[in-house]
C-alpha cells in the first residue's frame, strides 16, 4: 500500500465513483466536485467551484438542500434520504448521503455529499407495489363474484323456468321479463369482476390480433362521432397469439370507448387539435436490457396492441388507480368503474400485461403485450353452434355446496327426464359415488367447494372408476386444472347459466365418446 500516493488514489476514487460527489465549506460554497456532479448541473468544474446550490437549482429546492447541509453542520451527524433533484432541466429522484467533514482538531469544516439516481428503481418498486395491490384486490373481487354467481344462477334459472309457465299475454309476464333482464345485467357485472380477478372462462385459440382490430374498427365506425379520426396501423407479418377472440374484442372495444370519451372535449372547440384514436399492432422481442423498463416483462417474443388518443389525458394521481375495480373518473351514472379492471384481468389471464402512459392535456396510450404463439392457425371449433336441449333417462350426480343451486339443477334435469342424485360437497360426492357408481352416468361437479375441491374430488373419483364422466360447473375458469385433469373432463358450464345451458352441457357430456380405452381381450 505504501507504493500508492494516497492523495492521487483519493482523487481517482472521487472522480471515478460513478456517482455525483461534492464538498462544501461551512459557508455552503462548493470547494470540490467530480465530473458526475458537474454533468448533473450542466456546468464545468470551473463554473461550479465557489458557487452555492442557489446558482444551480430553483430557490425552493436550493433552500431545502441548504437546510439539510445546515443540519449536518450543526448536529455533526450523517444524513441519508431520498429527494427530488433537477438534472439538465429534468426532475429525477435521487438517493443522497451527506456527512460532516472534520479537521485534525475534530472541528467540522464542511459537508461531503454523494447522490445517485434512483428514478428507475423507484418506478419499478412502485409498479411492483401496484401489481401486488391489484393481486390482492383481484382475489377479493373473485371471491365476491363467485358468491354472486351462485345467487344469480338460482335467480336466472328460476326466472327462466317461470317464464315458460307464464303466457306472453299474461299481465305478470313483463315483470318476469324485466327481472330476468336485470339479473343478466348483474351477471355481466359479475363477469367483469371475474375478468379483473383473472377467473373468467376463456376459449383460447391461435389468433391474429389484426382481425380483432379490424372487427372493432368496423363496429366503432358505425357508432362513434364521425368527427373523430379513427386510424389503424397493423403489422403485415403479425405473429399469432393464443387468445380468446371474444375477450380480446371486449378489451380493445373498452379501451377505444374510453379513448372516445377522452377526445370528446376536443369536439366542443376547446382545442385546435383534431380528435383522433389510433390502434396499432407490432411484433417485439424483449431481452434482459428491456426488463428494466417493464416490471412485468420477461424475455421472449410478444405482440403489442396499442390504443392511443390525443384527448384530455389522465391526472397523475389517478393513473395509479385506473385498473382498480369501481374506480372511475367519469361523472356519476356514466360508468361502473369495472371496464379497465376487466381489461387488466383478461390481459393478465392471457399471460400478458398492460401499461398506461398518459400526459394531461396531451393524451393517453395503452399498450397490451401478449406472448407469441408458434403453432399454426387452427380452424374454429364448433363450440358456439347451438344445440336444441334434449333430455334423457340417465342418472346424474349433481354436486354443489349451495343448496339453492343444487335444487335448481335437480329441477332442470328432472324436467328433462333424468334421475338426479345430490351431494353437498366433494367428500359427500365420493360417498354417494362409492355406493352408486354402477348406475351413475355423469357427475356434475362444482369446481370450488369446501372440504374437498372439485379438482381433488375428480382425482379421487378416478380412483374409484377411471371411466367416470365429469362435467364441471363454475363461475371460475377451469384453466388452472392440469392437462391430465382435462383428459377426464367431458365439459364445462359457466355460472350463471340458463336451464338450456345446463341441459346442453349434460347431453353433450353423456353423448361424447368414452376417453378410456376398451380393455384388450385375447
Amino acid at each position: 500500500m505504501s507504493s500508492y500516493n494516497l492523495d492521487e488514489l483519493a482523487r481517482t476514487l472521487f472522480e471515478e465513483s460513478g456517482n455525483a460527489l461534492f464538498l462544501k465549506d461551512t459557508s455552503f460554497r462548493i470547494v470540490a466536485a467530480n465530473r458526475c456532479f458537474c454533468e448533473a448541473v450542466g456546468r464545468t468544474e470551473a463554473e461550479v467551484l465557489g458557487k452555492t446550490d442557489f446558482d444551480f437549482y430553483p430557490p425552493a429546492m436550493a433552500e431545502k438542500y441548504r437546510a439539510d447541509d445546515r443540519r449536518v453542520l450543526n448536529e455533526g451527524r450523517r444524513l441519508e434520504l431520498e429527494e427530488q433533484n433537477l438534472s439538465r432541466g429534468q426532475l429525477r429522484r435521487v438517493r443522497v448521503i451527506k456527512a460532516p467533514v472534520r479537521d485534525r482538531q475534530d472541528r467540522i469544516v464542511g459537508v461531503l455529499g454523494i447522490f445517485w439516481q434512483v428514478t428507475e428503481q423507484h418506478t419499478l418498486e412502485e409498479q411492483m407495489r401496484q401489481a401486488q395491490k391489484m393481486e390482492a384486490v383481484g382475489q377479493l373481487a373473485g371471491g365476491l363474484a363467485h358468491d354472486f354467481n351462485n345467487l344469480l344462477t338460482v335467480i336466472l334459472g328460476n326466472l327462466t323456468l317461470l317464464q315458460k309457465g307464464v303466457a306472453t299475454n299474461d299481465p305478470q309476464r313483463p315483470l318476469v321479463d324485466a327481472a330476468e333482464r336485470a339479473a343478466w345485467r348483474a351477471a355481466t357485472l359479475t363477469r367483469q369482476l371475474l375478468g379483473f380477478s383473472r377467473r373468467v372462462v376463456l376459449h383460447p385459440e391461435p389468433h391474429d390480433a389484426n382481425h380483432t382490430i379490424h372487427e372493432v374498427v368496423g363496429l366503432l365506425n358505425r357508432t362513434i362521432d364521425p368527427r373523430i379520426t379513427l386510424e389503424t396501423r397493423t403489422a403485415a407479418d403479425l405473429w399469432l397469439v393464443q387468445a380468446d377472440p371474444n375477450q380480446m374484442s371486449q378489451v380493445l372495444l373498452n379501451l377505444c370507448l374510453n379513448a372516445r370519451d377522452a377526445v370528446q372535449p376536443l369536439l366542443e372547440g376547446s382545442s385546435a387539435r383534431e380528435p383522433a384514436i389510433l390502434m396499432e399492432t407490432a411484433n417485439l422481442t424483449f431481452g434482459p436490457v428491456d426488463l428494466h423498463e417493464h416490471v412485468q416483462a420477461r424475455c421472449g417474443d410478444f405482440v403489442r396492441l396499442r390504443v392511443r388518443d390525443n384527448g384530455i389525458g389522465i391526472a397523475p394521481e389517478a393513473q395509479a388507480h385506473i385498473f382498480e375495480p369501481f374506480f372511475t373518473t367519469k361523472q356519476p351514472g356514466q360508468g361502473t368503474g369495472l371496464g379497465l379492471a376487466m381489461v387488466f384481468g383478461i390481459v393478465q389471464q392471457h399471460n400478458g400485461w398492460i401499461e398506461c402512459h398518459s400526459v394531461p392535456g396531451e393524451g393517453t396510450r395503452f399498450d397490451i403485450y401478449l406472448p407469441r404463439h408458434h403453432a399454426a392457425v387452427a380452424s374454429s371449433s364448433a363450440r358456439n353452434l347451438p344445440r336444441k336441449p334434449r333430455g334423457g333417462q340417465e342418472t346424474i350426480l349433481l354436486v354443489d355446496d349451495q343448496a339453492l343451486v343444487r335444487n335448481l339443477g335437480r329441477t332442470i334435469l328432472e324436467r328433462l327426464g333424468y334421475r338426479v342424485l345430490l351431494a353437498d360437497d366433494g367428500q359427500h360426492a365420493l360417498d354417494v359415488y362409492q355406493r352408486e357408481h354402477s348406475r351413475i352416468h355423469l357427475v356434475v361437479l362444482d369446481l370450488t367447494m369446501p372440504r374437498l375441491s372439485g379438482r381433488d374430488a375428480l382425482r379421487r373419483l378416478l380412483k374409484i372408476n377411471p371411466a367416470v364422466r365429469v362435467l364441471f360447473a363454475s363461475g371460475y375458469s377451469a384453466e388452472h386444472l392440469s392437462e391430465e385433469d382435462h383428459e377426464h373432463i367431458y365439459g364445462f358450464v359457466s355460472k350463471p347459466y340458463r336451464p338450456e345451458d345446463l341441459a346442453d352441457a349434460v347431453r353433450a357430456a353423456l353423448d361424447s365418446p368414452s376417453r378410456v380405452p376398451a380393455p384388450v381381450t385375447t
